[in-house]
């Protein structure tokens, strides 16, 4: 956790918003003005050259993952503001958007740093494809629904074949995602960890996995249907017989801002029940 700089009237504030959110289009009008009034320059959808000096998020998980792939290797600090929705990622309530505004912009911010992952798709001793993640990496089925056949390694051993619908690797900040419904563990973001799950495996031994941060995780598609490789949910590449996928943590982190960050599991706190044992 750390403190950023003063923001200088002046400096480039990107936004990007939720597509179809009925609070949108007001809300970035409104935010535009309020950041014009300061002396700060908005834009919508700002590229990651030359990178913007903050990044505001409207919207959901969605939006803070297209922010991510957006900004790629910018260090730029996002403030991610969710729009009444469940969001993991969003720390932020609209209602606090401009007071919580007034504290990053004087320099009164936490910013955390969140690992991403570096996905590399290899076919026949080439790289096919590379991607950037900052929430998992899914190997799964494409087609018709039968099981695949997939081979993991953890720094070149083999670990496991697994006969599954597929398998993900995930960083601390994915474990509240899909590898929470595939049946994952919670890791808290400051965990100096991956997680590797697999999806409906044919086989009661085959549980989640939590490796050292420094792994090189490889799965393969040994044999059997297509499959496909999902990034983030939001871009992939279809995977054929022998394509392996290599994740390791990403040399390009991912920077969140906040007035007060919350404890990490709040989201998935249930209240107790007047009867329930204390």
């Amino acid at each position: 956790m750390s403190v950023p700089e003063l923001i200088t009237p002046g400096a480039l504030i990107a936004i990007y918003a939720k597509p179809g959110h009925p609070r949108v289009p007001a809300l970035v009008d409104e935010l535009q003005q309020w950041l014009r009034a300061r002396g700060y320059r908005p834009r919508l959808d700002a590229p990651a050259s030359p990178p913007p000096a903050l990044a505001i998020a409207l919207g959901g998980d969605g939006t803070v993952l297209h922010v991510a792939r957006q900004l790629a290797a910018a260090p730029t600090p996002v403030l991610a503001v969710h729009l009444g929705s469940f969001g993991f990622l969003n720390e932020t309530r609209v209602e606090d958007l401009y007071p919580s505004l007034e504290r990053i912009l004087a320099g009164q911010g936490r910013i955390q740093r969140r690992a991403r992952l570096h996905v590399r798709l290899e076919r026949q001793g080439t790289t096919a494809g590379e991607f950037e993640a900052l929430n998992e990496a899914v190997v799964s089925k494409s087609g018709l629904a039968r099981l695949l056949w997939l081979d993991l390694e953890v720094n070149g051993s083999a670990l496991s074949r697994y006969r599954a619908d597929g398998v993900l690797v995930a960083t601390p900040t994915g474990s509240t995602g899909y590898n929470l419904s595939a049946g994952g563990s919670i890791v808290h973001p400051d965990v100096d960890a991956l997680l590797i799950t697999p999806i409906c495996p044919n086989a009661l031994s085959e549980r989640p996995l939590l490796v050292p941060a420094s792994a090189a995780i490889t799965v393969t598609l040994a044999a059997g249907e297509p499959a496909f490789l999902t990034v983030d949910g939001q871009h992939g590449a279809p995977l054929a017989a022998g394509d392996r996928v290599v994740c390791t943590q990403s040399v390009h982190p991912f920077f969140c801002v906040s007035v007060e960050p919350r404890l990490r599991f709040s989201p998935y706190a249930r209240p107790a029940r007047a009867d329930t044992p204390r």
